[in-house]
């Protein structure tokens, strides 16, 4: 929990400091950082991810309804910024993307913490976490190619990420090498390279969250990264990696938190009062929230409701690839130079002070879903 509160803190300290003029005279080596950081979680998230292949049929309907959960908030506070903020159907469900939840590994290991990892919860959450953030990326394509437009180039964007999604399941865990924290940040450092040369020659912007993915998932690891490290095999870290490598990886995704906020443009109220703000904030996270509550409609057969509301409260909080897809979308406004449009300031600030508001519950949330797997009043 502690992490939690510390990620909190450093996303919205970051937040603050993006409203001083002299941080825009680093954004280059924000960007730059951000961007490093980012690939080195993502190549932890793809390092996490198994699949057993006799069971592909089951992963299918997980899949789906992975997708479901990330699509639905998303049309939720597109919707949301449409009706309210007036701005126009691109520009809503760009901002939407970056608004809306995204799965957070951090409940793995709050679970596992509680003596919950053998749970129905635990391994039905693990799987569509992966799956929601991987969904989250890959939506990123499409409404790309409709805000951008369609140019033929874009079908070598598609091509690229097929053949990276095509490795991360045929060659999946398979290449041994190094996996200590030192090595995955040498790894993202590679990876932010080659996708900035890729960039640079072909226009096309790939990003390194699927890249990175792809490289996590073709990584050989022996033991768990990431959210959920050590939590299963019950290994205390002292024994596997040194004490700085740990300080590494706590350095690493605090700074990329406190990075994701700097990199956040100056916020732009528009003569909005400080309460309509606050009643935007709280409203725009009930409403993506609440489309995240579709798995409480699936898995009738296999759980009770109390256990699937506990999954879908568990898929509430924001996780790391959230704030990436917001940097992404960033980037796009800044392409089609509309960041100075009120409407569009006044939209993103909400988005991104719910972005906050959701970080900052995950705590409550996490707690709300082990109050109710111990009760021993379950509902069928």
């Amino acid at each position: 929990m502690r992490r939690v509160i510390i990620y909190s803190l450093l996303l919205v300290g970051g937040m603050g400091l993006s409203q001083f003029p002299f941080v825009q005279l680093f954004s280059a080596a924000i960007a730059t950082l951000t961007m490093i950081f980012l690939a080195y979680i993502m190549i932890e998230v793809g390092m996490e991810f198994d699949i057993d292949k006799s069971r592909l049929s089951s992963y299918a309907v997980d899949y789906g309804i992975a997708m479901g959960a990330a699509a639905i908030p998303w049309l939720c506070a597109a919707l949301y910024f449409w009706w309210f903020f007036s701005l126009g159907f691109k520009e809503s469900l760009l901002v939407g993307r970056f608004a809306s939840p995204t799965s957070a590994g951090i409940l793995f290991t709050m679970l596992a913490a509680a003596g919950l990892a053998a749970t129905w919860i635990y391994k039905r959450a693990r799987v569509l976490a992966i799956f929601d953030d991987l969904d989250t990326v890959l939506l990123m394509i499409p409404l790309k190619m409709m805000l951008i437009g369609f140019e033929p180039k874009l079908l070598i964007l598609v091509f690229a990420v097929f053949l990276l999604l095509a490795a991360a399941y045929f060659c999946i865990h398979w290449l041994p090498v190094p996996t200590s924290n030192g090595w995955i940040a040498a790894y993202a450092t590679l990876v932010w390279a080659v996708t900035y040369a890729f960039d640079y020659a072909t226009d096309l912007h790939v990003e390194v969250l699927v890249p990175a993915f792809a490289l996590g998932c073709v990584i050989k690891s022996d033991h768990l990264h990431g959210s959920a490290e050590y939590a299963v095999t019950g290994t205390k870290p002292s024994a596997q990696e040194p004490a700085s490598q740990a300080i590494l990886d706590w350095a690493i995704k605090g700074g990329f938190m406190l990075l994701a906020g700097m990199a956040m443009p100056p916020i732009q109220l528009g003569g909005m009062a400080i309460a309509a703000v606050a009643f935007h904030v709280v409203l725009l996270t009930i409403v993506s929230n609440f489309g995240k509550c579709l798995p409480m409609a699936a898995y009738k057969t296999e759980a009770t409701l109390r256990e699937r509301l506990a999954l879908s409260i568990g898929m509430f909080p924001r996780g790391e690839v959230g704030i990436g897809v917001l940097l992404v979308s960033l980037e796009i406004f800044r392409q089609r130079n509309i960041l100075d449009s009120p409407a569009v300031q006044q939209s993103m600030t909400i988005g991104a002070l719910s972005l906050a508001l959701n970080l900052a519950l995950t705590g409550v949330f996490i707690m709300a879903v082990i109050r109710l797997l111990r009760s021993k009043n379950a509902v069928p």
